[in-house]
């Protein structure tokens, strides 16, 4: 599925609406679309966002706060690969 011009172009200029936005970068990623809308709606719940009031810098923060999350794991991760070297 392509993203529409017009998704894209309200993304670039700084308004897509909440729902424009997550679907554009639900899209975007190139992943199954059901999977990845599911995740991020998880992700921003976590955060206290809404996805149809979503704006960009919620979505940044979204993010953040999941990659921090993951974070200790991949440092775990990185360890126990660096052990086995």
């Amino acid at each position: 599925m392509e993203v529409s011009d017009r998704l894209i172009k309200n993304v670039e200029q700084g308004k897509p609406s909440g729902t424009e936005l997550l679907q554009t970068v639900v899209t975007l990623t190139g992943l199954p679309e059901p999977l990845i809308s599911q995740e991020l709606n998880q992700i921003l719940a976590l955060t206290g966002s809404e996805s149809s009031e979503l704006t960009l810098d919620q979505l940044r923060h979204a993010m953040v706060a999941y990659l921090e999350a993951l974070q200790p794991d991949l440092c775990d991760l990185e360890d126990d690969s660096d052990s086995l070297a």
